[in-house]
């Protein structure tokens, strides 16, 4: 009850400020309106502890803290801001002008995620309140339970748009991670004994990390996308679970982030070491040991997090670098001979037939047999809503889209943030974390079936999809362009594209997705490697042939298709013009022999010579006589 009462509190402590700021009152004034927010939903006495967590010449000092609680939180909203805003503002806030913006993390604040009118803000108010009533009046009831609810409302709320200070370059921290912060810092005070002076070094925290082991191997060991999607799924909610062990130890404020495989929690000192079996055995018992994962844990002190959170951060980096090395390779039992093995992860015995899929061996085909993970796995999973015959309907060919951000693992060391003159902060790192996750699994799934096709898996920075044919590339356009977008173009993202006959099995097309992504990658990253496969299956020399676009590249290459949809030469033409362009002297003059007899026109022939000059007509032509002319004739 105690520690709920105090988190509580913690969590509301600047709430105030949206009213404050949507009547264009003195900064200092929040706490008053936080007094009135929280008192219309909670009552007096956590009002009272909410409000009271500032000192200095601009309050009163009959609103200073006094008690425990109090304290506790001033000191934790103190050490949070100072964490979270570390560079030296721009100009002051006594009274906000509008629009209220909220910047993007990664910019010099000339970006904007989010803005507000006078009206809009207030509304945010009045919109927290109706939805926090309800809990709130079960706190007394169940308190955990209670803050829990309205933990997970203030995390969807529109709080997360909100700046937590008006002031630039620091009005890239949104008010719901500063509240978070300091809730989850004041739980660890509280958990570690409390209050034990102003000194940031005397007081101490951990940081633990877990990160699955082995994931991509794990999830694309099956040529099904029925497998894939239930690995995917599986890695999810194993990772959900991690989270959850942690929100039961210490409370959901405590997770810094997590998702994709991966998460980091804030501890106290005293919990430091059941939170990092908790998580490890939590993931792993939701995978049932399919999937290992590894923890690590780096202590900091109240200077650290405040000063060099971003020295926290690598050392926590290079920490879980040296565990992943220690790691033991997976022990499996030898299997006896004459025992069939599994088909999916050739590491176990089969003891299950899949009849609905047959493999053909030896020229004779028979059901796919499983071991009892894989089988179990097979059926968690769900068929695909819409089927490879829909999706090549009208050209035959269907796309198959993998696509992966580069160099995250950079984007959240802070690296990226020196380019903007920021430093690493324990809300920025989260900020950073969820949008890439939220864009991911939300705005790329969604660009994905505007394009009528259906994502496989999405989540972390990585994306499955199938497309049809004809929307293949204009859909990895649209992806690229949602995910770079949404990252203010501080992350890249590369892309492996197949396009395969809708007769041919997805194994053969999954396998040349994944080597086209790395040819993408090794070739600078920030491209797009595609290749149509023919019934013949993948050869190492066609992928060797493959040149990744860059996606500049690829708009010009769409123009020249689109082009060719609307010229007057013929197919024949425009297939000679491009075969030429190897030799770009003769195939200079055969498109101006064209323009001579008039088989063209002097606007077209200008055209086919300047992208001529692209490079890309060949492969124009070849993705023109696939899916555009081929469309055309079964229409």
């Amino acid at each position: 009850m105690e520690l709920d009462f105090l988190r509580l509190c913690a969590l509301l402590h600047d709430v105030g400020k949206v009213e404050c700021w949507a009547n264009r009152r003195s900064w200092s004034e929040h706490i008053y309106y936080t007094y009135k927010f929280v008192k219309s939903i909670l009552g007096d006495e956590f009002a009272e502890v909410a409000m009271r967590h500032h000192t200095g010449r601009s309050y009163s000092e009959d609103v200073y803290p006094r008690s425990m609680a109090e304290r506790i939180i001033w000191f934790s909203d103190n050490l949070s801001s100072g964490a979270d805003r570390p560079e030296r503002t721009v100009g002051m806030s006594f009274k906000p002008k509008f629009p209220l913006v909220l910047t993007h993390v990664l910019s010099c604040g000339d970006v904007v995620r989010k803005d507000f009118d006078q009206s809009g803000l207030a509304y945010v108010s009045v919109e927290l309140k109706d939805a926090l009533k309800k809990p709130c009046r079960e706190f007394s009831d169940d308190p955990t339970a209670a803050y829990i609810k309205i933990f997970h409302l203030l995390e969807k709320s529109k709080l997360r748009f909100v700046p937590a200070d008006t002031r630039s370059p620091v009005n890239d921290v949104s008010l719901w991670d500063h509240l978070k912060l300091t809730a989850a810092i004041s739980t660890c005070i509280f958990l570690d004994g409390g209050l034990k002076g102003s000194n940031l070094g005397d007081y101490r925290f951990f940081f633990v990390s877990g990160d699955a082991d082995r994931v991509s191997s794990f999830i694309n060991v099956s040529s099904r996308i029925r497998d894939l999607h239930a690995r995917s799924e599986l890695i999810k909610e194993a990772t959900k679970r991690a989270a959850e062990s942690i929100s039961q130890i210490l409370g959901p404020e405590c997770v810094l982030y997590y998702g994709g495989g991966s998460l980091l929690a804030m501890s106290p000192v005293s919990k430091a070491a059941v939170v990092e079996s908790s998580v490890k055995e939590a993931f792993e018992e939701a995978t049932g040991g399919l999937v290992t994962m590894t923890t690590s844990k780096v202590e900091a002190d109240g200077n650290d997090i405040r000063n060099s959170f971003g020295g926290v951060w690598h050392k926590a980096q290079r920490r879980m670098a040296i565990r992943k090395s220690e790691r033991t390779a997976p022990n499996l039992k030898p299997i006896e001979e004459g025992v069939d093995v599994c088909d999916v992860c050739r590491s176990k015995p089969a003891v299950q037939e899949d009849k609905s899929k047959m493999l053909r061996v030896d020229a004779s085909a028979r059901p796919e047999r499983l071991c009892e993970d894989c089988w179990k796995l097979r059926l968690s999973g769900s068929e695909l809503r819409v089927k490879l015959d829909e999706l090549g309907e009208k050209t035959g060919f269907v796309g198959l889209l993998k696509a992966d951000g580069d160099d995250v693992g950079k984007l959240l060391s802070g690296e990226k943030l020196t380019e903007f003159k920021k430093k690493n902060t324990p809300s920025r790192l989260s900020t950073l974390s969820r949008l890439i996750n939220d864009v991911c699994q939300e705005e790329l799934t969604e660009t994905v079936k505007s394009y009528g096709g259906e994502c496989v898996y999405s989540g972390g920075d990585d994306l499955l999809a199938l497309l049809p044919g004809e929307n293949s590339l204009g859909a990895a356009k649209a992806v690229y362009e949602r995910f770079t977008m949404a990252m203010n173009r501080g992350c890249t993202m590369s892309a492996g594209l197949v396009l395969f006959r809708k007769e041919l099995p997805l194994y053969a097309s999954l396998e040349a997705a994944s080597s086209l992504i790395l040819k993408a990658k090794d070739s600078g990253k920030d491209r797009i490697a595609f290749m149509f496969l023919g019934s013949a299956g993948m050869s190492s020399s066609e992928i060797a042939d493959v040149r990744p676009l860059k996606w500049g590249e690829l708009d010009v290459l769409l123009e020249i298709v689109d082009f060719m949809r609307g010229s007057s030469a013929s197919a024949v033409q425009h297939r000679r013009a491009a075969l030429l362009s190897r030799d770009v002297w003769r195939a200079k003059a055969y498109i101006k022999y064209l323009m001579g007899r008039k088989t063209i026109n002097w606007r077209e022939g200008e055209n086919l010579l300047k992208y001529l000059e692209s490079g890309l007509l060949r492969q124009a032509f070849v993705v023109y006589n696939f899916l555009e002319k081929r469309k055309g004739e079964l229409e």
